[in-house]
């Protein structure tokens, strides 16, 4: 697919209109409307729709300009980084985390690559699982950091294993289950309980949970990825919270909540995972062995996220 045509598809886009798009591209507008009809031809979809006041996308069509978008802020930076003799690759480190409550594993890692490479940019986004991992193979992230079952499974994704994390459960100061001298897993099914992600759901863990690798039918279970909002759920219901085993460390976070004494599930794998087809920038590696060698779990800056 021609870049100069993508180029157009997303100028139309962003000035709503062919005419004024035609003038921002330097082209005629006959010639503006016959490419965009090309890249229409090729896709076997209208990327937009005409009325009095302009265009505007297609519902097709708006998933494929925005990732065009993308490849065109990609092909600018890259003739500009030539220029300027440097690399896309090497001026520029995108970073998914998945689940989004662990982006706290990145706290101390970041700035201490940029220290290395301060010319770098920097993207860090969160999101479910299933996204993240297209993502990477869409090569719109470099890096995904997640359970490490799941990136595991894609043979295309080169994986290198991080510290497990450990979980424990936590609760509002005047729950229920504070007054009990002795608890184990069995008293939790009982109320409501927080995960971050449902690829923290892992049979292995359900197993240990309610002694079923699927969650029960009758069980009430959300699904909150941002731990603040969790949180605040926590302390508003009977439900059962789940977060880092580090928090037991944390005198703020506990000033507000409790953390039950039971025994804990067995921890959940992690990894951190490129695309084994693209060769890794340095910054990428210089991270991924930031993660795999130091500790980065929850830390005296990351305890103040859960407020």
């Amino acid at each position: 697919m021609n870049p100069s045509k993508l180029k157009h598809v997303v100028a139309v886009d962003r000035f709503g209109s062919f005419t004024a798009a035609a003038k921002a591209v330097y082209l005629t507008q006959s010639a503006l409307t016959k490419s965009v009809a090309e890249i229409e031809a090729e896709l076997g979809f209208s990327l937009f729709e005409r009325h009095a006041k302009g265009v505007h996308a297609t519902t097709e069509g708006r998933a494929f300009i925005d990732r065009a978008a993308r490849i065109v802020a990609d092909i600018d930076q890259l003739a500009a980084d030539a220029k300027a003799g440097r690399q896309l690759s090497d001026s520029r480190l995108r970073v998914g985390v998945c689940p989004p409550s662990l982006v706290s594993l990145l706290n101390l890692a970041l700035p201490k690559l940029l220290a290395s490479y301060p010319r770098v940019r920097i993207e860090q986004t969160a999101g479910w699982i299933e996204q993240s991992i297209q993502h990477l193979n869409n090569r719109d992230i470099d890096l995904l950091v997640g359970p490490a079952p799941q990136l595991q499974q894609h043979p295309q994704l080169k994986t290198h294993s991080l510290e497990a994390f450990g979980i424990c459960f936590f609760v509002r100061k005047d729950h229920p289950l504070c007054r009990q001298p002795e608890l184990d897993i069995a008293d939790l099914q009982r109320f409501p309980m927080a995960l971050a992600d449902k690829s923290v759901a892992t049979p292995t863990l359900m197993r240990q949970l309610f002694g079923a690798p699927e969650i029960p039918a009758n069980q009430q279970l959300h699904i909150i990825g941002h731990f603040p909002s969790a949180c605040k759920i926590v302390e508003a219901t009977d439900t059962v919270g789940t977060v880092s085993t580090n928090y037991r460390k944390n005198l703020a976070f506990q000033q507000s909540f409790t953390i039950l004494d039971i025994d804990t599930v067995d921890p959940i794998p992690l990894a951190i995972a490129h695309h084994d087809k693209w060769l890794p920038s340095p910054p990428m590696l210089a991270l991924i062995e930031m993660l795999i060698n130091e500790p980065h779990w929850v830390d005296a800056l990351s305890g103040r996220l859960w407020k």
